[in-house]
């Protein structure tokens, strides 16, 4: 029997995202570089830069290699970065802290994600969190916060965890933040802002929670918890896959049709007509191909290669503001 063990390397792209003025270069410059670069020094991206770096995941050993692509949040440069967006593996949204402003116009960021992406959802094989930034501005005077943390926890349910928030209040029919736009077009059907008044049934839901975090590129606080847990999500979504494209092999080598059982019953996918139907089996590449491991592209993909990168290894301690 033919078995798949995950690749010791793999290569991924993330993507941040976000508007002008939150940190997002300040952020991966923290995280690559383990330095920061004061605002008087900072210069606006101009469509998008990228940093890669190798960072070690401790509890499978696997090395990712990771193209962090930093795109620009100016409107006149939109155009250009979003061409970026596309065969992204991961995405971070940011916002800063003390602008609501910034938070409201997540909406249109996350709407232009998925329109590039490919995906009618903004889950699906697509890892996205939400990031505030300048946690360390509200700490010095907690009078400038402008967004709580709470309503970060709130627009992740919602938007990217839609059945949790099921009891909360239809915001198309109640008043919370204005809606963006984009190319002069409102996105309030779509992607909307959320507002404060909440339930907190979802709060016991540790994925939201994974993906909402505060932190700040000046001290360096909760940067790499938000990368940790990206990097342990794409180790993950290859085992997944790995362990999907080994099941496959073995349907195949006994002569049987995946995911229909034998006697009529369902199989390991599940199919929803009563298992009766079947899927179309081609060469061995094609079948790898359709499952989206290697040959699929948006897929993880191994990687061996010589480049001189930064090393990091990631903290398996959780800590800082990140939830």
């Amino acid at each position: 029997m033919t078995t798949f063990s995950p690749p010791s390397s793999l290569e991924a792209k993330l993507v941040v995202l976000g508007s002008q003025g939150v940190g997002k270069t300040s952020l991966v410059h923290r995280y690559v570089k383990n330095a920061f670069i004061p605002p008087a020094k900072a210069q606006s991206t101009v469509g998008a830069s990228f940093l890669t770096t190798r960072v070690n995941d401790p509890e499978s050993g696997a090395t990712i290699r990771l193209q962090i692509w930093d795109t620009a949040g100016q409107e006149r440069f939109r155009s250009i970065s979003r061409l970026y967006y596309r065969g992204a593996h991961a995405a971070i949204l940011c916002y800063d802290v003390t602008s609501k402003k910034s938070f409201d116009e997540m909406g249109r960021w996350l709407q232009e994600l998925k329109e590039n992406c490919g995906i009618e959802s903004g889950r699906g094989d697509l890892i996205i969190h939400v990031v505030g930034t300048k946690s360390d501005v509200v700490a010095q005077d907690p009078k400038k916060r402008e967004v709580p943390f709470e309503r970060c926890i709130g627009y992740v349910a919602e938007q990217l965890y839609p059945e949790t928030a099921t009891g909360t209040p239809n915001l198309s029919a109640t008043q919370g933040s204005p809606p963006s736009t984009h190319h002069g077009l409102s996105t309030a059907t779509t992607i909307s802002s959320p507002h404060t008044n909440r339930s907190s049934g979802f709060w016991g839901q540790e994925a939201i929670w994974d993906c909402c975090h505060e932190i700040s590129a000046k001290d360096g606080e909760g940067i790499d918890e938000v990368f940790r847990v990206i990097t342990r999500k794409l180790v993950e979504q290859n085992i997944m896959r790995s362990e999907k494209a080994r099941l496959l092999e073995e349907f195949t080598a006994r002569g049987k049709t995946p995911g229909v059982d034998a006697n009529g019953g369902q199989g390991y996918f599940d199919l929803p007509n009563g298992g009766n139907g079947s899927f179309r089996v081609g060469a061995g590449d094609k079948r790898r191909s359709w499952l989206g491991f290697p040959a699929t592209p948006g897929a993880l993909s191994a990687w061996t290669g010589d480049e001189t990168e930064a090393d990091l290894e990631v903290n398996p301690r959780r800590s800082g503001r990140c939830c």
